[in-house]
């Protein structure tokens, strides 16, 4: 089974968000069918991955279910265009592309670092910009240039990833678990993937 496929990605989302559920609650919540939720559930649970009992499951090894998400979809396989821009800033650089964006009519999801800031506080900044776009030739209207900045355009590998942006201050921005996934698939935001995990979890998003 590839978790990564559509509906058992929307399990793994809401394991990752719900660590106490049931499969009953998952597949209400979710809409995938009941019987597609246990088989999700008992392939984790035979990998040790989740603990189940009378109409309860729980998620026991998150860096586990993490690691396995990475290995399916490294981040780097999901870029269709990175380059550098002239702006001397993430903040510039993240206008730049919501300008551009919405001048296209392309939609657009800040996602790793640029979306982790939107809900929690991280100490280390990167000077990289991420975000999927819904046409990957909205990269030719975005002037290149030499400054320090890099711009990361990804194709999204899941319908849900631009259906579920929220707004945040003007920028549309990926949903907390979905910047969860892909900070843990950049492999530099594994320690920060944690920590808003923690905080999703905790209901301070």
């Amino acid at each position: 089974m590839k978790l990564t496929s559509p509906k058992a990605y929307e399990v793994v989302k809401y394991l990752l968000e719900h660590k106490e559920t049931s499969q009953w609650e998952i597949s209400r919540e979710t809409g995938v069918a009941y019987g597609w939720t246990n088989e999700v559930v008992n392939f984790l649970y035979d990998r040790g991955i989740v603990s189940k009992g009378w109409r309860r499951c729980e998620l026991e090894e998150t860096l586990q279910l993490l690691e396995v998400i990475a290995l399916e979809r490294p981040l780097n396989m999901l870029v269709r265009s990175s380059f550098n821009l002239e702006v001397l800033s993430v903040v510039e650089g993240e206008e730049l592309l919501r300008r551009v964006c919405r001048e296209q009519g392309v939609s657009y999801g800040l996602t790793v670092f640029s979306g982790l800031r939107r809900y929690y506080e991280y100490y280390i900044t990167f000077p990289e910009v991420h975000a999927y776009v819904s046409d990957k030739e909205v990269a030719s209207k975005i002037g290149q240039g030499r400054g320090p900045i890099t711009l990361s355009l990804l194709s999204p590998d899941q319908a849900s990833i631009l259906e579920e942006t929220e707004e945040h201050e003007g920028f549309s921005v990926c949903s907390p678990v979905q910047v969860v996934v892909d900070l843990f698939c950049s492999g530099a935001g594994r320690d920060a993937a944690i920590k808003l995990l923690e905080v999703i979890r905790n209901g301070k998003v």
